[in-house]
């Protein structure tokens, strides 16, 4: 095939007027692949086997005492108006003593879950005491328990001085997240706690009904004391009359800062708070959880119209714990200028650092290419199509990479995050759908090869690697257009400023580049 800038040098230099030659020729396939002779039905047959067949992930956390030690010094407890909360405001660590229920605190202690950090014990103590709660602390620290343990003995107890049963489902807790792989791990955890998994020495809890409300997922037409949720399935189910939310004593929502997004499911869960009858809002308990929430100038938390809604005239509490400098190494890698080289090209460039930086991890952990693995890797770009280019151009090259975004089935997602958490693949190229709440432990490295618009979005990514007391490493890569571009451009000022609050070392470019933007900022004196 004639490639349009493959042109002789004499060609070149006889005229300086451009000179038409044709339209470049359509590559010719010598083995083009028969859709229609793809075996379909086996395929989906084998991904549906896989999709049962997954293995349990029956531990729940490793052990960090560093990181619990700075959440007891650094976590901040404050009323509805501003005035601080005693430090004695808490729980015991010791499982046995702080968790009432025998059961629970045994299966607790079987999925390693030995104590608290003081995020879960204030948390806790926060919905034991019937307050609303807003809690914004770091990825990784252990919020779905914190939020897990109080719904379970909020059922048993409501449970307990019921004495009729509703003939629908009515859940007593309503735990809402942002997407359906979300709410599946969530649910996953819950059965953990519960003992309804098959594993050794625990205690199942079949007292406590949980349920899932999502995609491909029939939920049930008995009673239900939990109900974990997708906004639309829980809209679609309502709207058909399967569920009812009479007997709702607490609401959770996962992910929060996008659930109370006007641009993304605020004005959804504004019409689930408008389908409430008044006496379930007189005495509905409002939870909030996530890593980041919209701030002022001031860099105060601001309550968006529909937390206010929600929280009402009710007090309520923030637990706040700041994220621990050093606790995920930065590194940011600046791509060279791209000129009339193709090879200069800033995706054929950023393929090549990508490579460099698999190969390094392969070299650091003593592992081959095929496996078998120690830790695995998350790449993120920003669109579906960038994703499967990425991860096909690896698969080519001889990574045992896979691509992990919305164009996957739910069946397949799980199977693939599966996989990436026992290390039977050494990565994953994925969209956004990976950068909040998924929770796999063998992630120690997250390659951002494309920026968000959003920055909150860079730090729920290299959250990734902090799951549940365990560090790592996030490199970004930056390349020249984003540094032109306005926006973009915004976006790693704001880097830099998070970089500096955490402690990271800052590229002498970096530097230098900040410093030419904003040198009211700084005394050169």
């Amino acid at each position: 095939m004639p490639l349009p800038w493959a042109q002789k040098e004499e060609e070149e230099t006889a005229t300086t007027e451009p000179v038409f030659r044709g339209n470049v020729e359509a590559p010719v396939i010598q083995n083009p692949v028969a859709i229609e002779q793809l075996d379909q039905f086996s395929y989906r047959k084998n991904c549906g086997t896989l999709f049962k067949n997954r293995e349990t992930v029956a531990s729940a956390k490793a052990n960090c005492d560093r990181l619990d030690e700075f959440c007891e010094q650094n976590i901040v407890v404050l009323n509805n108006d501003s005035s601080q909360v005693s430090d004695d405001y808490d729980i015991d660590k010791d499982l046995k003593t702080s968790i009432t229920d025998e059961r629970l605190s045994k299966n607790l202690l079987r999925v390693s879950i030995k104590s608290l950090n003081a995020v879960q014990r204030k948390s806790v103590r926060v919905i034991r005491d019937g307050l609303g709660l807003l809690l914004e602390a770091p990825t990784g620290i252990g919020k779905t328990y914190a939020f897990l343990i109080p719904a379970i003995e909020k059922v048993i107890e409501e449970k307990r001085n019921r004495s009729i049963e509703p003939k629908k489902p009515a859940p007593i807790v309503l735990i809402i997240a942002n997407t359906g792989t979300l709410v599946k791990q969530v649910y996953d955890r819950c059965e953990l706690i519960l003992g309804l998994k098959c594993m050794d020495d625990v205690e199942p809890m079949h007292d406590v009904k949980i349920d899932m409300l999502i995609a491909e997922h029939h939920f049930t037409r008995d009673a239900c004391d939990i109900a974990f949720a997708t906004m639309g399935k829980l809209k679609a189910t309502i709207e058909a009359g399967d569920v009812i939310l009479d007997n709702l004593k607490m609401i959770i929502l996962d992910e929060a800062d996008k659930m109370i997004d006007p641009m993304a499911f605020g004005m959804d869960i504004d019409n689930i708070m408008n389908k409430l009858s008044e006496e379930v809002k007189e005495n509905l308990q409002a939870c909030f959880f996530s890593a980041t929430y919209p701030r002022d100038s001031d860099g105060s938390i601001v309550l968006t119209a529909i937390q206010t809604k929600m929280l009402g005239d009710k007090p309520w509490r923030l637990v706040y714990c700041p994220r621990m400098p050093g606790y995920i190494t930065q590194k940011v890698i600046r791509l060279p200028r791209p000129t009339k080289d193709i090879a200069s090209h800033d995706w054929i460039v950023k393929m090549n650092v990508i490579r460099s930086l698999i190969d390094k991890d392969l070299e650091e952990t003593n592992c081959k290419k095929e496996g078998p693995y120690e830790q695995t890797i998350a790449i993120f770009c920003e669109t579906v199509g960038r994703a499967a280019q990425v991860a096909t151009a690896l698969r080519l090259l001889g990574y045992n990479f896979s691509p992990l975004c919305r164009l996957l089935t739910k069946q397949q997602q799980a199977v693939t995050v599966n996989d990436l958490e026992f290390k039977r693949i050494h990565g994953v190229v994925c969209t956004n759908i990976m950068s909040r709440g998924i929770d796999v432990s063998s992630i120690k490295h997250t390659i951002i090869m494309e920026m968000s618009n959003q920055f909150d979005t860079y730090k729920h990514r290299i959250g990734r690697v902090g799951r549940d007391g365990n560090g790592g490493t996030a490199t970004v890569l930056i390349d020249h257009n984003t540094l032109l571009n306005g926006r973009s451009a915004a976006i790693v000022d704001q880097l830099y400023t998070f970089m500096k609050q955490s402690e990271q070392e800052i590229p002498e470019w970096l530097e230098q580049w900040f410093r030419s933007r904003h040198p009211q900022d700084f005394d050169y004196a």
